[in-house]
């Protein structure tokens, strides 16, 4: 079972949360043996494999990272933001995703480091913190932000001014990243967290649905159209003059539910809004360990969601996956190649790994919100395993599988400039 412990209301405001994700899912069972189609597509998912591929993509750097948010240990005395996003970049990849909230900063990335208030996500940016990431050699960040505008956008009869703050807050936000970023090309992409909790409340399994759920997914698309208008708006006024993209990002999480009849942010939602890309949180598709379940899920997203033209039709990124290594030990490697063999076959933009340091303490919810352990954590059985690097500093099975990836990538990268 996959925990939550992480920042997640509709804001991006501090809330911790446990729950089962796969508890409610209940995907249809794959028939045995395989039909010809999906032992064709088992067969395209295993060529993509980056075992099995001859060359890597060559933005593979760019299009394959982890996340860096709420770990719960420290290696060094660097402030934890930029520790992490060093270790990203040392580990290999160019690709960083972050939590970005007013709320979320403290809270995500406490050790060694003294937060100033910020009232605005702009002035968020302009912290020094920040203000370090943005001068690494990242090609593509993602970034998990809300704005403080933005609560309450499940509420009823909200003004047309509510809809206007939230569209100037993301218009001002992007045209500061077309100024931060003019002479380099780097891709921004702003997201929401896991946007079906988000829809029906946090573990709610709307089974059955909410009376009000047809109420309730109108509002997400307004507010959705408010965050994806700020951007396009930026877009408009700075693009062409800036070698950077800011892009915008929904992110879906409980795909598998729609198979059951149960109302979705992919099939009730984002019919009605176009916006850039689709952020997939992928465990209902990935904890069966089914590849297979894992490309039905992506393709049920392509088959309801309208993207722009700035990406183009059926643009997904994965905005989470990983394994639990302490508590899911078994075939990590290959699970990990499974996966990106299904994302390199389906042409996913951006992943993001679940995550750089393991944010998720080991044991039962209820006991843990009576006696959690003492941070930074030294001892790996208190963790879940949600990891690329362990607290003692070693590297995790995925970790060490990534990073062979991405050293052969840089490795592959080098040769072909040699060879033009």
């Amino acid at each position: 079972m996959k925990k939550i412990r992480k920042f997640s209301n509709s804001l991006g405001i501090a809330a911790v949360a446990f729950l089962a994700v796969s508890d409610a899912i209940s995907a249809p069972a794959l028939p045995k043996p395989l039909t010809p189609e999906e032992q064709q597509t088992l067969n395209l998912i295993n060529a993509n494999r980056p075992s099995q591929l001859k060359a890597l993509p060559a933005d593979f750097h760019a299009r394959f990272g982890a996340t860096h948010s709420d770990g719960k240990y420290h290696l060094t005395e660097k402030p934890f933001l930029i520790e992490g996003a060093e270790k990203l970049l040392d580990m290999g990849t160019r690709l960083g995703k972050f939590w970005f909230t007013i709320p979320a900063a403290k809270k995500c990335y406490p050790f060694n480091s003294t937060w100033p208030e910020s009232e605005t996500l702009v002035e968020l940016a302009e912290t020094d913190y920040f203000k370090a990431v943005w001068k690494m050699p990242f090609k593509t960040i993602l970034l998990m932000t809300s704005s403080p505008s933005e609560q309450g956008w499940r509420k009823a009869d909200l003004s047309a001014e509510y809809y206007t703050k939230i569209t100037k807050d993301y218009y001002e936000l992007s045209a500061h990243f077309y100024r931060v970023y003019q002479d380099r090309p780097v891709t921004i992409v702003f997201q929401n967290w896991e946007g079906d909790w988000l829809l029906r409340g946090i573990g709610v399994k709307w089974e059955p649905p909410s009376a009000d759920w047809q109420e309730r997914c109108s509002q997400m698309q307004r507010w959705i159209a408010a965050r994806q208008a700020g951007v396009n708006k930026a877009r408009k006024e700075f693009g062409k003059q800036s070698k950077c993209i800011v892009a915008h990002a929904v992110e879906v999480n409980r795909v598998a539910d729609a198979w059951k009849g149960i109302p979705t942010l992919t099939r009730n939602v984002l019919p009605g809004v176009e916006v850039d890309l689709v952020s997939y949180s992928a465990y209902d598709g990935i904890n069966s360990g089914e590849p297979l379940l894992f490309w039905k899920c992506l393709e049920e997203i392509r088959q309801h969601i309208r993207t722009g033209p700035l990406f183009g039709p059926g643009a997904i990124m994965v905005g989470e996956y990983g394994i639990p290594e302490n508590d899911k030990p078994e075939r990590i490697r290959e699970r990990c190649d499974e996966m990106l063999g299904v994302m390199l076959a389906k042409k996913v933009l951006f992943a993001a790994h679940w995550e750089l340091y393991c944010n998720e303490f080991a044991g039962k919810p209820e006991e843990l919100k009576a006696n959690p352990p003492v941070t930074p954590v030294k001892d790996l059985n208190l963790m879940r395993g949600f990891w690329l690097v362990k607290p003692n500093g070693e590297l995790g099975e995925s970790g060490k599988y990534f990073q062979e990836l991405w050293t052969r990538a840089e490795t592959e990268k080098k040769k072909q400039a040699i060879n033009r």
